[in-house]
C-alpha cells in the first residue's frame, strides 16, 4: 500500500500537469494558503510554549545582583544600602543599574516609587514605617554626600540677594540681605527695630555672618561694620570684606522651605532627686503661641512668630501637613529678628517616626 505523503504528492503530480491555466492557478493559492497557514500555527504554538524569539518578542530579563551593587558601590553606596535598593528594585521589577542609577533623576524617581511600593505593600503600620526610616536614611546620606561643592572663598563671590544672619559681639542675632557687593566693601539691609527704623550698628564694631550655599552648606566669617550708608535715599549696612570664610558642619537632613501654619507651647523640664534617682517632670503650658512654619526638615524646623522662645528652651510644636495634626518637641537654638518678628530654629529631641517620615516625605516631593 503507498504512504499517504506519496500518495499526495503523484496526486499533486497530476493535478500540475493540467493544461487549463485557471486550474494550476488556483493550485498555487491553495497551496500558498496552506503552507502560511502552517507556519502562522508553527509561530503562534511557539510563542505559547515559551520560545518567543520567532516573533520579535524577547524574554524579560533577570536583575543582576552583582552589576546592581556594583554600580550602587559606584554611585556612593554602602553595601548595606546597595542590598536594600536592590530589594526594592526587584520589588519593582527593574532590570537594569542603568535605569536607577543613570541620572540623579532617575534614581530620586526609583526612590519614589520604591515608597509608594512600601505605602501599598507593607504587611504591618509599624514595618512601613521602619522601611520608610531606612529609605530616607539612605536618601539623606546620599544628599549629605552631594552637597559638597567649590566652597567660596571671600566674601566677595557673595550674590547680591543672599540672605544673611548677623550675630553682634553682644550675641545680638539680626536677618540682613546682601544688596549691593562691591570690591571695597559689603552693602546690607539693616535690620528694623520695633518702630520700623534700621538699628544702627556702631563703626568698628565685630560681626559674625552666617549665610547658606544653594546646596544648602552653612558658612560664616568675620567682619567689622564701616557703619550706615546713604544710597540714593536708602540707608545700608556697609561691612568689611574677608578672605576667610569658614564652612558650617554639614546638615545631615535636607530642609525645604514651606508655608504652613503652626504653633507652640513652652515646655518646662523639671529635675528632682528621688531615692538617689533623678527623676523628670515635664510640664507644658496650656497657651499657645501662633506662627507661620518656613522650613522643615526631617531634624527640626523654623517658625516665623511674634512671640519667640528664648534660645535654650524647650517647646512642643504643632503642625498639619495634610495628613492630620502632628506635635512633636523640640529644642530653640537660635532666634533671628525679622520684619515681622523673630524667627525660631528648632531642633527636634523628640518626635514619633511616623512624624518624621511624614516631614521626609513632604521635603523631597513624595507626598
Amino acid at each position: 500500500m503507498m504512504p499517504p505523503f506519496e500518495a499526495r504528492v503523484l496526486l499533486a503530480q497530476a493535478y500540475w500537469k493540467q493544461e487549463n491555466p485557471a486550474d494550476s492557478r488556483n493550485f498555487l493559492i491553495a497551496a500558498g494558503a496552506l503552507i502560511l497557514a502552517l507556519v502562522v500555527y508553527s509561530l503562534i504554538k511557539n510563542a505559547v510554549a515559551g520560545k518567543g524569539g520567532s516573533l520579535g518578542q524577547r524574554r524579560p530579563q533577570n536583575l543582576s545582583g552583582g552589576a546592581f551593587r556594583r554600580r550602587a558601590e559606584e554611585a556612593g553606596f554602602s553595601s548595606a544600602e546597595a542590598e536594600f535598593l536592590e530589594f526594592y528594585a526587584r520589588k519593582l521589577g527593574v532590570t537594569s543599574p542603568q535605569s536607577v542609577f543613570g541620572s540623579k533623576s532617575l534614581l530620586d524617581a526609583f526612590m519614589r516609587n520604591a515608597f509608594k511600593y512600601i505605602e501599598r505593600h507593607a504587611e504591618t503600620e509599624d514595618m512601613a514605617e521602619e522601611q520608610k526610616h531606612r529609605l530616607f536614611a539612605i536618601r539623606e546620606a546620599l544628599g549629605s554626600r552631594s552637597s559638597s561643592g567649590s566652597a567660596p572663598r571671600s566674601s566677595r563671590q557673595l550674590k547680591p540677594k543672599t540672605p544673611l544672619s548677623i550675630v553682634t559681639a553682644k550675641e545680638a542675632h539680626y536677618s540682613s540681605i546682601l544688596i549691593v557687593n562691591e570690591s571695597r566693601a559689603m552693602y546690607l539691609e539693616p535690620a528694623l527695630d520695633a518702630f520700623g527704623s534700621p538699628i544702627r550698628v556702631p563703626r568698628g564694631s565685630k560681626l559674625t555672618l552666617y549665610f547658606y550655599s544653594g546646596n544648602h552648606v552653612g558658612y560664616s566669617f568675620q567682619s567689622r561694620s564701616r557703619g550706615m550708608v546713604d544710597i540714593d535715599g536708602k540707608k545700608f549696612l556697609s561691612i568689611s570684606h574677608s578672605d576667610r570664610i569658614k564652612p558650617l558642619p554639614a546638615r545631615r537632613h535636607q530642609r525645604s522651605e514651606v508655608r504652613l501654619s503652626g504653633r507652640f507651647y513652652l515646655v518646662h523640664v523639671r529635675a528632682a532627686r528621688d531615692k538617689g534617682k533623678v527623676v523628670k517632670t515635664v510640664q507644658v503650658e496650656r497657651a499657645a503661641v501662633a506662627g507661620i512654619i518656613t522650613d522643615l526638615s526631617g531634624g527640626g524646623l523654623s517658625l516665623q512668630t511674634m512671640s519667640p522662645a528664648n534660645v535654650g528652651e524647650f517647646v512642643k510644636v504643632e503642625f498639619d501637613l495634610g495628613a492630620g495634626q502632628r506635635s512633636a518637641y523640640a529644642s530653640v537654638v537660635r532666634v533671628s529678628k525679622t520684619r515681622n518678628g523673630a524667627l525660631m530654629h528648632m531642633k527636634f529631641v523628640k518626635a514619633s517616626r511616623k512624624t518624621i517620615n511624614e516631614i521626609r516625605s513632604v521635603v523631597y516631593g513624595y507626598d
